[in-house]
C-alpha cells in the first residue's frame, strides 16, 4: 500500500466546503471528502506548527514535553518505520523549520525537496527594489526585516505558477511521475498555504473581494483586530480566503497526478492542518499575543483548535466520523493500513478501527495544547468533551469553562457555576499528561485546581 500525507498549514475547518463554508470555494476538497472518511472532530493536538510535526512524526502528544526546536535523537519517527519496511520515503515542502538541518525533521526520508522563499528563509539578498503592499506599519514583523526578507523573495514572482503552494505540487507530481513504480512510496507533502504571509493571485483575492477599497495587509500584527477598519479585515479575510482556494486547486493537480499514474486503487491519501487562525473573531486576529505580564498566548479557541481531516484508503467506504482525533493520530493509522508494525513508543490512536467501522471512538475527549515547556510564561491547554470545553492555564489562573451544546462557539464562560464540572475535567486532564510523559517539573503547576470559593489549594494526587 503506497502512503500520501499531506498537510496545509493553517487551513481552518470553517473555511472547507466540505465541512459547512458556503462561502470559501474548495471544490478539491469537497471531491476528496465524498471519497473519504471524514472526521468532524479532530482537532489539533500539540500545537501550533512545529509542535504539530513532531507529534504527527512521532504518534506522540509532545506538547508535555517538548518545545518548538530539534526532534530528539530517541525518538521514533514514522518516516524511519516505513524505511526500515522497504518504503521509498520522500519529502516536498515550503515549510521553512522542517529544513532545518539541525531540527531533525529529515530523518528515515531518502530525499526532501525544499521550496525555498516562503516565510522568511534567506533566499534573496537584502536589496533592489521590491513593493509594500499596505502601509509598513499595518504588518507584523516589518521592523525586525522578516517580512522585507519575504518580499524581496516573491518579489521574482511573475505568474501563478511562482506562488509556493504551486510549487510545491509541481515538485511532488514530478516526484510521483519518476517514482511512482518505486513501490511501496511514502510521500508527504508540506504546503505552508494558507499560513501567513497572505498573497494569492488578484483573480482569487477578487473571489471574495472584488470592490474592495481595504488594503493588502498580507501579515496582520498579531493581536487586538480594532487596529483595523472595517474595510481591512475584510481584505484581510479576502486574503486568507484566496489562499485557501489556491491552495485547494493545486491539491487538485496532485489528486489527479495519482489517479493518471493509475495509483488511486493501492494509494492512500491522508490530508489534514495543523490548526486555523483568528480573523477578528473575539477581536483578534493570529493565534498568540500578549494576555498579561504572565501570560503569553491565547487559548486553542474553536476557531484555532477544529482542524480537517480527510482519510481516502482503498477498500475503505466513504463516511463520515465523530470520534475524537488528532494530527498524531495519523501516524499509527497509516501504518496499521500499510502492514507494518506500530512501534510501541507510539501512544496515539490507530484510527483504522473506525475507517472499518470496528470502533466509533478512539478516545472520549480532546487535548489541545500549547508546549507546557520552555516558555519563559505560561501557555493554556483545552479539553473538551461532548458536553463541555475548559481552558486550563495553571494552578492559581481561573479556568475558562464553556457549554458546547447550547454554545459551540465557546463564547459564555460558565466556570463560576459549574466549578465541579471543570474539576472533574482537571483531574482527565492530569491523568492525561501523566499518560504522556509529562516532567514532574511541567505537571506539578498543572496539578492542583484552585477551589475560588475558599481560596484554597487542593491536591489531586
Amino acid at each position: 500500500m503506497n502512503l500520501i500525507l499531506i498537510v496545509s498549514d493553517t487551513l481552518r475547518r470553517d473555511h472547507v466546503g466540505c465541512y459547512g463554508s458556503a462561502t470559501v470555494q474548495t471544490p478539491t476538497l469537497d471531491r476528496l471528502a465524498q471519497e473519504s472518511m471524514v472526521f468532524d472532530r479532530a482537532y489539533s493536538g500539540s500545537f501550533p506548527t512545529l509542535p504539530c510535526r513532531a507529534e504527527l512524526f512521532t504518534g506522540r502528544f509532545v506538547f508535555p514535553y517538548l518545545n518548538w526546536g530539534p526532534l530528539p535523537q530517541n525518538e521514533v519517527l514514522l518516516s524511519e518505520t516505513l524505511a526500515r519496511a522497504g518504503y521509498t520515503c520522500t519529502a516536498v515542502t515550503d515549510n521553512l523549520p522542517l529544513c532545518r538541518s539541525d531540527y531533525g525533521y529529515s530523518r528515515g526520508f531518502h530525499s526532501l525537496t525544499r521550496i525555498r522563499g516562503q516565510w522568511y528563509d534567506n533566499f534573496q539578498q537584502l536589496k533592489g527594489p521590491f513593493e509594500w503592499p499596505c502601509t509598513r506599519q499595518k504588518l507584523r514583523d516589518s521592523d525586525d526585516g522578516r517580512i522585507i526578507q519575504y518580499l524581496r523573495n516573491t518579489s521574482i514572482r511573475r505568474r501563478e505558477e511562482d506562488c509556493f503552494a504551486p510549487q510545491v505540487v509541481r515538485e511532488a507530481v514530478h516526484w510521483l511521475e519518476q517514482n511512482h513504480d518505486r513501490s511501496p512510496f511514502f510521500l508527504y507533502v508540506d504546503i505552508f498555504d494558507p499560513h501567513e504571509p497572505w498573497d494569492p493571485p488578484q483573480s482569487y483575492v477578487d473571489l471574495y473581494d472584488p470592490d474592495g477599497v481595504g488594503e493588502n495587509i498580507i501579515y496582520p500584527i498579531y493581536g487586538p483586530s480594532g487596529i483595523y477598519s472595517p474595510e481591512d479585515l475584510q481584505r484581510i479575510r479576502a486574503l486568507y480566503a484566496g489562499e485557501v482556494t489556491l491552495m485547494d486547486r493545486w491539491l487538485g493537480k496532485l489528486l489527479e497526478a495519482v489517479d493518471a499514474l493509475g495509483r488511486r486503487d493501492d494509494t492512500v491519501i491522508a490530508f489534514l492542518s495543523d490548526h486555523g487562525i483568528l480573523l477578528g473573531e473575539r477581536g483578534l486576529i493570529g493565534k498568540m499575543g500578549r494576555k498579561d505580564k504572565d501570560i503569553r498566548g491565547w487559548p486553542t479557541y474553536c476557531e484555532v483548535s477544529r482542524i480537517p481531516l480527510l482519510i481516502r484508503a482503498p477498500g475503505i467506504a466513504p463516511g463520515r466520523s465523530g470520534a475524537y482525533v488528532h494530527p498524531g493520530d495519523v501516524t499509527p493509522t497509516l501504518l496499521d493500513l500499510a502492514g507494518v508494525r506500530v512501534p510501541s513508543t507510539m501512544k496515539t490512536a490507530s484510527l483504522a478501527p473506525l475507517l472499518k467501522r470496528d470502533r466509533e471512538r478512539v478516545r472520549d475527549m480532546a487535548v489541545s495544547s500549547w508546549s507546557l515547556r520552555g516558555w519563559s510564561v505560561h501557555r493554556p491547554s483545552m479539553i473538551r468533551t461532548d458536553e463541555w470545553a475548559m481552558v486550563f492555564w495553571r494552578s492559581g489562573i481561573a479556568p475558562e469553562l464553556y457549554h458546547l451544546p447550547t454554545d459551540p462557539g465557546e463564547t459564555t464562560n460558565v466556570f463560576p457555576k459549574h466549578q465541579a464540572v471543570a474539576r472533574d475535567l482537571h483531574r482527565r486532564y492530569v491523568e492525561f499528561l501523566q499518560a504522556n510523559d509529562a516532567p514532574p517539573g511541567q505537571l506539578l503547576p498543572r496539578r492542583f485546581f484552585m477551589n475560588w470559593d475558599r481560596t484554597t489549594r487542593e491536591g489531586l494526587m
